[in-house]
């Protein structure tokens, strides 16, 4: 089965011009915000029109009530019309939310999720997803195979100390559901996130570990951070096919060609 390479969206300004733009660095998945409008076939049209596979939906996930947790169902209902399998949430509740409504409203969710063919993949953020051990918690208490963790290289740099990205996956790998793999300087609350492979994450680690638990992806490029922010769209692109590259050396990337970009991508590639 071949590893599927995803890249986050946001990167390159609407959804539309990411699609665009991303089969010219050889990437044919996408992770995408439900649209706002709530048009999800017009959505669906938009990436297809590209070459473009949407592996993931991505977006917050608020846990403070139960009405926040109903109008989530909407993203579910969106990614099982389109037949994306993943959606990406970042979840929240209040410090004052008790956690055992944290967890019922994961649970109901979960289940929700399940019914529709769909995996929430929780991301390494506190309180829930912080590093391995918390995420097992989080998982372990919830219980439900609609929720998986979406493993984030970096992140553990950013959040915790004295640990690496290796260390931490080891604890977690068989319920990673997606993984943001990017680069860190390595520093506690550094924002500094250089393309693969100049950083000081083990990538080829974190492919074989995942390799053997068979995780094929997705794998989605989070290219984000104070060395990204002041880049063109031009430099932006660079930073895309560097890391790329860096894939394709390690073997981790399927040796696919970028597109011209004034050829028309075949519609039924990815």
């Amino acid at each position: 089965m071949e590893t599927i390479i995803s890249c986050r969206t946001g990167v390159f300004g609407s959804v539309e011009n990411a699609c665009r733009v991303l089969p010219t660095a050889g990437v044919r998945h996408a992770e995408v915000p439900p649209p706002r409008d709530g048009d999800y076939a017009a959505l669906g049209r938009v990436a297809a029109d590209h070459g473009i596979t949407i592996a993931s939906l991505a977006t917050p996930l608020d846990l403070q009530s139960d009405t926040t947790v109903e109008a989530f169902l909407r993203v579910l209902d969106g990614a099982a019309q389109l037949g994306v399998g993943r959606t990406f949430v970042s979840a929240k509740a209040g410090a004052d939310t008790p956690r055992e409504q944290v967890v019922r409203r994961l649970q109901r969710l979960a289940e929700a999720a399940a019914q529709r063919g769909v995996t929430m993949c929780m991301e390494t953020h506190p309180p829930l997803g912080t590093n391995g051990d918390t995420a097992l918690r989080t998982l372990s208490e919830v219980d439900r195979p609609g929720l998986r963790f979406n493993f984030d290289t970096a992140n553990i740099y950013y959040y915790n100390e004295g640990t690496d990205t290796v260390s931490e996956l080891r604890k977690v790998a068989h319920l990673v559901g997606s993984v943001h793999i990017k680069d860190t300087d390595g520093g506690f609350r550094s924002g500094r996130f250089p393309p693969l492979g100049q950083g000081v994450v083990d990538f080829p680690g974190v492919f074989r570990l995942l390799g053997r638990v068979g995780f094929r992806g997705p794998y989605t490029l989070e290219i984000e951070g104070n060395l990204v922010s002041p880049l063109d769209a031009a430099g932006r692109l660079a930073f895309l096919v560097s890391c790329m590259e860096y894939l394709r050396r390690i073997g981790a990337a399927p040796a696919t060609e970028p597109t011209d970009p004034g050829e028309a991508p075949d519609k039924d590639a990815g």
